[in-house]
């Protein structure tokens, strides 16, 4: 679908710097104008390695992007209320072989990229709350515009904000790949879902 592309690609192009003071990501507004701007310019400073070598794109996902990214907390949410049948190994398993997942998926939409315009609109109404969701506008070179809204979740211990759902023309990231995983969890299993995952990472890494 033209729109779950679309979060992807945005997903990818806000991405994470290599190091973040710990104050840089006490506002998610902060966070998102930092993920923007140092993952624009990694990916044009590593444009002529990435065309010769494009499986470093992984190490520039693990370096910009899986340090800001709630994985676990999405996992998690990707389960929804499945989550409570599982055992600790489970959801372990999961939790790595989602991991998997997502630097896959991101590093395969992320060598597509194409100096897409993102425009942060920004959400200062966020004091007191633990999920924010920050308006974002995309624009390709077609001149099309995509609306989008990043939704981050503050850590209660440390104060971190961090990306863990995108929503695309209102279709969300999360809820798309719950329902998929559900349907399969209730035919086979978690053990399933993890076994299919893992299908997948080798398919990706083939």
């Amino acid at each position: 679908m033209r729109y779950i592309t679309a979060f992807f690609v945005l997903l990818c192009s806000l991405s994470f710097p290599l190091v973040a003071a710990d104050n840089e990501l006490t506002d998610p507004n902060q966070t998102l104008e930092l993920l923007s701007s140092n993952t624009f310019a990694r990916l044009d400073k590593e444009k002529n390695r990435l065309e010769s070598e494009p499986e470093y794109i992984k190490v520039i996902i693990e370096e910009e992007l899986i340090p800001y990214f709630d994985y676990k907390y999405a996992a998690y949410s990707v389960l929804g209320p499945n989550l409570k049948k599982t055992t600790s190994e489970q959801r372990s398993q999961f939790v790595d072989a989602f991991y998997e997942y997502s630097i896959n998926a991101y590093g395969h939409i992320l060598l597509n990229y194409n100096q897409q315009t993102l425009t942060i609109l920004g959400n200062n109404n966020f004091k007191g709350k633990k999920v924010v969701s920050i308006p974002v506008r995309m624009q390709e070179n077609t001149g099309q515009i995509t609306q989008l809204s990043f939704k981050l979740r503050k850590n209660a211990k440390t104060g971190e904000w961090k990306v863990f759902d995108v929503i695309a023309e209102g279709v969300s990231m999360l809820d798309t790949k719950r329902s998929e995983f559900s349907a399969l969890i209730q035919r086979q299993g978690i053990d399933e879902l993890i076994k299919l995952l893992k299908q997948k990472n080798s398919e990706f890494s083939s």
